[in-house]
């Protein structure tokens, strides 16, 4: 999304051009940057056919002089060249090393001394995949003392990237995972290590490019523990604060107070008294907890959209990692103290939160009909442990059933009881054709940044600078001139107005057009995907629109993609090294010992279930309204 600020630069340079000029290399590979942009068909919006012609010409020209440069480089003068590089031309330069095949007319010994005295080199060395075949045991040799190997090996296989299109390296075929564990271990032993890359290497998963012991990953948990708390001891912290209230006294169903950091929730006990169906206490945790939201999707899921810049720009990220912030964990902490508030509650009716989810399953049992969810929370006074172990295999069937209801219709008992294998969440199917959208369209995606993200170049202006972070809010809560806007952004302007998405009024006013589709997007941007029909007609006939031209794409799950990543994280390491494992640890016994855990376990896994049965509930009445044609 930097292209038209590149542009901008290019323009001037190449309008200063001079062919008579003596061009250095790092001149020349500037004009290649260039080039790279033209070949891609990125130009200025403002440059007629001609202008395009002659920048094109002057390139052109320059590419030839560049190419004829590289055939003369040999063992002689390679050094020095890599000596004069500029740091932001070094992967140009490898990369043309690569394509041209100039590695031919480098000898072993010659590009050992070259890793040997610019270590450096081997991070735009790794990505060209011929030049490491070439030089196989050179690189293995130089990776293996390299002190910065652990560090490269975890980034490249652990770390999570925040670009797509982030570069790939290639590694030695000679380089045996057998090496790959002694470098990492290695570095675990080191006094400097980085808790970053500890981290990663406590977080990491077997593939075939990586496989560390248990042994090395145990060595670097208890190294993550020893750097984590000299940290702690030097006072780089800070603090989340959450407070959950239950007040006899207020009116209001809940009064929430963000003081000094602290986040307070005051819930209403006379609000709560009011209620006698416990169907509707149960619904609590929708409509005054909000564990769901008003498009009945899963609100405590951590969100990309949630994430602030330092949170997802500082440090290094397991791609084996649920990806956490303050907001999330401010959710996740309120979630825990709502499920003991509401227990206490119940405590004092002689109920609870067993009690009502049974009640809720009853209810349920109900809107289905002729079948019956054969699922129900013993109460009793066993210790957590022995819940947990009953009520986990317990859930699992309830999945089956609702899988089994969903796919045919029908709940069979006995063909539910053939197979033991557990059932994962992105399998239960939903019981309405179309239920969640999501895009990858390149459109969508780019409106999405520009509109949205606090990353685009779009939002920032002299007159309200960075009161906004992002463009629709700028447009929609300001009157914004065109001449707010710097000439670097106004190209992107006249762009969005050109294609519909913006206009520009008589009073030279930007605003916003094509309104419904922009709020598509922007539910996108905040959710990663749309609940079909939690979206009023009209909005759902733009979203149909969108599905014929395959901009949208649908799933028919219980479940939303993002919904399945927060019950993961909870109940199995499938895909997250970070999470809670309740189903696993539980099931093959590798659990802790001690029982406050286990009670904390047992409340965790309670709100996994409250939420699985308000998404049953959803889509079940989700079916009823659209077999009426009532929705």
């Amino acid at each position: 999304m930097t292209t038209s600020h590149n542009l901008i630069k290019a323009e001037k340079l190449l309008n200063n051009f001079n062919s008579q000029q003596i061009l250095t290399l790092n001149d020349l590979l500037e004009l290649y940057n260039i080039k790279l942009h033209f070949d891609n068909e990125l130009f200025l919006t403002k440059w007629s056919k001609s202008d395009q012609e002659k920048y094109n010409q002057i390139i052109e020209e320059n590419w030839s002089s560049l190419k004829k440069r590289f055939l003369k480089i040999n063992d002689q003068n390679i050094e020095d060249i890599v000596k004069d590089l500029e740091y932001r031309y070094k992967d140009n330069f490898w990369e043309l090393i690569n394509k041209l095949s100039i590695y031919k007319n480098i000898s072993h010994s010659t590009f050992s001394d070259i890793l040997e005295n610019f270590s450096s080199q081997i991070n735009y060395i790794l990505p060209q995949k011929n030049i490491v075949q070439k030089f196989n045991k050179v690189i293995r040799d130089f990776l293996l003392s390299y002190k910065n190997s652990a560090e490269i090996l975890l980034s490249q296989f652990e770390e999570k990237k925040r670009d797509e299109k982030s570069t790939k390296f290639y590694f030695p075929k000679s380089l045996s995972l057998s090496d790959k564990e002694n470098i990492i271990s290695d570095y675990l032993d080191r006094e400097d290590s980085n808790l970053n890359y500890v981290r990663l290497a406590q977080k990491s998963k077997d593939s075939n490019e990586l496989k560390l012991s248990d042994k090395t990953k145990y060595k670097a948990k208890k190294k993550a523990e020893e750097q984590n708390n000299k940290i702690i001891e030097k006072g780089h912290t800070w603090n989340i604060r959450v407070q959950g209230v239950l007040s006899k006294d207020q009116d209001e169903p809940v009064i929430f107070k963000n003081e000094n950091g602290l986040i307070e929730a005051t819930y209403s006990e006379k609000f709560l008294d009011g209620i006698e169906n416990q169907v509707i206490l149960f619904k609590a945790f929708n409509y005054l907890f909000n564990y769901t939201d008003e498009t009945s999707l899963i609100y405590l899921v951590s969100k990309a959209s949630e994430l602030d810049v330092m949170e997802r720009v500082m440090g290094l990220k397991s791609k084996n990692e649920y990806e956490i912030g303050e907001i999330f964990t401010r959710k996740e902490m309120l979630s825990i103290l709502q499920l003991h508030l509401i227990e206490n509650y119940l405590k004092t009716k002689d109920s609870g939160i067993e009690q009502i989810i049974n009640s809720f399953i009853s209810h349920i049992n109900e809107l289905i009909g002729n079948n019956n969810l054969m699922f129900q929370i013993r109460v009793s006074d066993s210790p957590e442990l022995d819940k947990i172990r009953t009520l986990l295999p317990d859930f699992d069937f309830l999945l089956k059933q609702y899988k089994n209801l969903a796919d045919d219709g029908t709940i069979d008992i006995e063909l539910l009881q053939v197979s033991s294998k557990p059932i994962g969440f992105s399998q239960i199917t939903s019981q309405n054709n179309i239920k969640y959208l999501y895009s990858n369209d390149k459109l969508i995606l780019k409106l999405k940044h520009i509109f949205f993200s606090d990353q685009s170049h779009m939002y920032y202006t002299e007159t309200y600078g960075t009161k906004h972070t992002n463009l629709f809010d700028l447009l929609t809560q300001e009157t914004v001139n065109i001449e707010d806007f710097a000439n670097y952004q106004k190209d992107t302007i006249q762009s969005l107005v050109k294609d519909g998405y913006l206009r520009i009024n008589k009073e030279n006013i930007v605003e916003i057009d094509k309104i419904t589709f922009i709020y598509i997007i922007r539910e996108i941007h905040r959710n990663e995907l749309l609940s079909y029909w939690h979206y009023p007609k009209f909005v759902r006939d733009e979203i149909d629109l969108l599905i014929e031209k395959k901009m949208l794409f649908n799933e028919n799950t219980l479940f939303s993609k993002e919904e399945v990543k927060y019950l993961n994280f909870y109940l199995n390491q499938k895909i997250y090294t970070n999470g809670y494992d309740l189903r696993n640890k539980y099931s093959h016994g590798t659990n802790t010992q001690s029982e406050e855990k286990h009670k904390s376990d047992y409340y965790l896994i309670l709100k996994i279930i409250i939420l699985t049965l308000l998404k049953i509930e959803d889509d079940i009445i989700i079916n009823k309204k659209t077999a009426a044609n009532t929705i």
